[in-house]
């Protein structure tokens, strides 16, 4: 879910428990275009594949994101990592132009890897920026992205794809990407709805659960890994209201087959706003939501950065209202590693970023889930500019 404007907040208000406010939801139709002339997403557009997972480049923003839990066949280290691409188009003339009539104008590419070892306690990360022209490879045609270093492209109708990350000191994850369940359209008719402003809307394409085999090279050997991921595509020229902080957003993979997504989105208030969602995905693809009104995010414990200063509420406690059985289901997130937090170049700009187990009411340990943190330390988006 994070991207490079997806931090366009003021510093967020923490409160340990942040009560919903009950606002009844309405469908408002969104703008044709921004105030600056970009689209805006529209109602009622399928994703259609393979050109869905392709470039959008008249959008002002654009992100692709993977994370992921591997092991290593022996078992005896695991990993979890993170993969995001985040496109920013320039002014709205340029945008759709070709890279050589205003080559590293028209969009530029920011590109974050993040890696949690967890056998040796140890959290990689990095960013670089990339302009378009010689040092991008992102098509329109379908997943088919090469920008430094990460590249993703799809090898099979299936959906399928490789996916490459390259860490600091040669080391990278190289894996096969297969989905097990269909592409799933996050949003109200199509449109995922971030906060009360009409055109703050995306596109929002997601594949629940990938099936990953792979090689881990360290870089001096390499080992074989199989796991499960998790990637998101949104597209959108006006990502937060104007009245939102932040936001504290989780995908979750049960042992049952079935993955939840979760994220609250905060109010400079500290409130949290209505269109803040718990998604349900059963094991044959369909999902089911609710708002904000029938579920609950709980900050139960906190870590402060020794870096940064920054204090991240990390281990999360959401109860919601389930609408297949009309109960209520607590799922406690727990971090596998404190040390997640991801800065970057700039330094002035950091979010947690990190790999979860996932616990229910009775302690019993159900699943995993990926946790982001966002708004907490500072602004993401102005890299960009």
């Amino acid at each position: 879910m994070i991207n490079c404007y997806k931090y366009l907040w003021l510093f967020g208000v923490l409160y340990c428990w942040i009560p919903v406010t009950l606002v009844a939801l309405e469908w408002i139709q969104p703008p044709l275009k921004t105030d600056e002339g970009y689209p805006v997403p529209q109602p009622d557009i399928q994703p259609q594949l393979p050109s869905a997972h392709g470039a959008h480049p008249a959008y002002a923003i654009e992100w692709w994101y993977w994370v992921g839990h591997l092991h290593t066949l022996d078992e005896k280290r695991e990993f979890g990592f993170q993969g995001t691409v985040f496109r920013s188009a320039g002014a709205p003339e340029q945008a759709v132009q070709a890279s050589e009539d205003s080559f590293g104008l028209n969009q530029l590419y920011l590109v974050h890897l993040g890696l949690s070892d967890f056998a040796n306690n140890r959290y990689l990360h990095s960013e670089r920026a990339y302009r378009s022209g010689w040092q991008v490879q992102c098509s329109e045609a379908q997943l088919d992205i090469k920008i430094g270093t990460i590249s993703a492209k799809q090898v099979a109708e299936d959906g399928s794809f490789e996916l490459k990350l390259c860490y600091p000191n040669q080391m990278y994850l190289h894996l096969h990407c297969q989905p097990v369940k269909a592409l799933i359209n996050f949003g109200e008719r199509g449109l995922s709805r971030k906060g009360r402003d009409p055109s703050s809307v995306s596109l929002y394409w997601t594949y629940t659960r990938l099936k990953i085999t792979g090689t881990w090279f360290d870089g001096q050997q390499s080992q074989a890994v199989e796991g499960l991921a998790w990637m998101d595509h949104e597209i959108s020229s006006s990502q937060l209201g104007s009245d939102l902080a932040g936001w504290d957003w989780t995908a979750i993979q049960l042992d049952d087959g079935r993955e939840l997504k979760a994220y609250r989105l905060r109010k400079n208030d500290g409130d949290s706003d209505p269109w803040s969602a718990v998604y349900w995905i059963d094991p044959d693809g369909s999902h089911r939501s609710v708002y904000a009104d029938q579920f609950e995010w709980q900050a139960l414990a906190h870590w402060i950065s020794p870096k940064t200063g920054v204090r991240y509420p990390n281990s999360v406690l959401i109860t919601a209202n389930d609408p297949a059985t009309k109960q209520r289901q607590q799922y406690r997130l727990v971090p596998r590693m404190l040390q997640q937090e991801f800065i970057g170049n700039a330094a002035d700009n950091p979010y947690w970023e990190g790999a979860c187990w996932v616990y229910d009411e009775a302690g019993v340990r159900i699943g995993k889930a990926y946790l982001e943190l966002a708004g907490y330390g500072g602004d993401i988006g102005k890299l960009i500019h």
